[in-house]
Formats: C-alpha cells, structure tokens, sequence
C-alpha cells in the first residue's frame, strides 16, 4: 500500500488489489482518534479522517487488516535530506512573519486575526465607496488562506 496525501487530520492511502477490503473501514474506525473513513473501490483509495489520531497507528492497521506490506510511504517534509514540500516551505515563511508581526504588537495581533481584519475594512470600503460587485479575487484569496491553514498549518501551542 501507498501514501498519497497526508497532512493534518487527513490521510489518504492505495491499497493493492490482492488486498483484503472487507471490513476495513471498520477496523479503520476502531483506531483512536481517527472520526470518519472512506472506501473508495473504483480508486482502491482509502481517505481517513482524525483528530489526534497516530498516522503510523492507522496505516499499521490498514496493512495489518489488508494484509499488505506498507511500502511507498513518502517521507515526512525535509526528513532524511529530501527537499521539503511547497506548503511546508510556505509555512516556515509565513509562520516567521506571524512571529514577528506578533513581536512587533507585543501579541495583540497575529496574521491570523490581521488578515481577515484586513479583508473587512478593505471590503467596508469598497461597500461604502458604492462598488458591490462581487470580488472575486478577494473571495478566492479568503477561501485559500482558510483552506491553506486548516490543512497544512501546525496547530499553534498552548
């Protein structure tokens, strides 16, 4: 079996069609933490849900129950010198800005609160200015940076 897509709170994995699929998605619900499971048997992809569910935990189950070898899992981002992925690259460098920005207002603000008040002034005064039509590109960008944090931005320590 194989990792295709893992990031926070979601990974997705192909298993081989000597696999056995029965009753995998339960045995995948059984693991602690993981909250939803999909089999998929036109793409032979499994895509796991979980909140602070082991990933290691979940494919051993996956190859124990399938009675798979898991092979072709990709190595973690910047692991065993292999170059980091886009998104962890943007994250390193975004989350340096948001420390800084966060130093320099002695913690009252962060680019998590900065940017989404940015967009409402910005959209305040296009709406007071009389131009409603719609803003694409400021929606796109909202929906990305959201979409960006949820799935490949660490949680931030308490």
């Amino acid at each position: 079996m194989s990792v295709v897509h893992q990031v926070r709170g979601r990974l997705r994995v192909r298993v081989p069609t000597t696999a056995r699929v029965d009753g995998l998605v339960e045995a995948v619900l059984a693991v602690p933490g993981v909250r939803a499971a999909s089999w998929s048997p036109r793409t032979r992809g499994l895509l796991v849900l979980h909140d602070e569910a082991d990933a290691a935990a979940v494919l051993d189950t996956i190859a124990r129950h399938a009675g798979v070898e898991r092979l072709g899992t990709r190595p973690s981002p910047g692991a065993n010198g292999a170059q980091p992925t886009l998104a962890a690259a943007t994250s390193a460098v975004v989350g340096q800005i948001d420390a800084r920005v966060s130093r320099a207002t002695r913690g009252l603000l962060t680019l998590g609160s900065l940017v989404p008040l940015a967009l409402t002034v910005w959209a305040g005064r296009e709406i007071l200015r009389g131009r409603t039509a719609p803003l694409a590109w400021s929606s796109a960008l909202w929906y990305a940076q959201g979409l960006f944090r949820d799935y490949t931005m660490a949680a931030p320590e308490d």
